[in-house]
């Protein structure tokens, strides 16, 4: 192989690791899953935005498949504009292939209403069965600090 081939397939190889997007990252991982989102009922398309009342039904289903060789750590969050969050479900997936799925469904609270609320799911790749994206066991607050990647599944704007 020319040295100059040799450099282009290294900047090649490069450049992959870096980007975050790159086949086999856990932000191409959750870009690729199928969300399946609903409010009242009503299926929602991903990334919209829906108003809504509160005492409102939402109903937020995530489907992937894990071929990382890595535990797959997913979380569901309600984050306020404000900077409130909600973490509504933490969940683990096996490494070898097989398919899986997360899913939450909650209400709309008093406090919300007049907020405008991002539906995130959050996503991390680790070693252990114990979701590395909250705080502690029964702790429902987000370990901010082992968020590697972060997907935007809907927008609510509470009425």
């Amino acid at each position: 192989m020319s040295r100059h081939m040799l450099s282009l397939a290294l900047v090649l190889v490069l450049s992959a690791c870096r980007n975050p997007a790159s086949p086999g990252s856990i932000q191409a991982h959750l870009d690729m899953t199928t969300p399946d989102l609903k409010v009242n009922g009503a299926s929602v398309q991903p990334g919209s935005t829906t108003n809504v009342s509160v005492g409102a039904r939402v109903d937020l289903r995530i489907d992937h498949t894990n071929n990382s060789g890595q535990f797959l750590h997913t979380a569901i969050v309600f984050v306020r504009e404000d900077g409130v969050e909600r973490l509504l479900q933490c969940g683990v997936s096996g490494s070898g292939g097989q398919g899986g799925a997360s899913g939450v469904g909650t209400t709309i609270f008093p406090e919300d209403r007049g907020h405008t609320i991002r539906v995130v799911l959050l996503g991390a790749y680790g070693s252990t069965q114990q979701c590395l994206l909250q705080t502690a066991p029964n702790v429902f607050q987000v370990n901010r600090a082992n968020v590697q990647a972060e997907r935007h599944l809907m927008t609510l704007v509470v009425q």
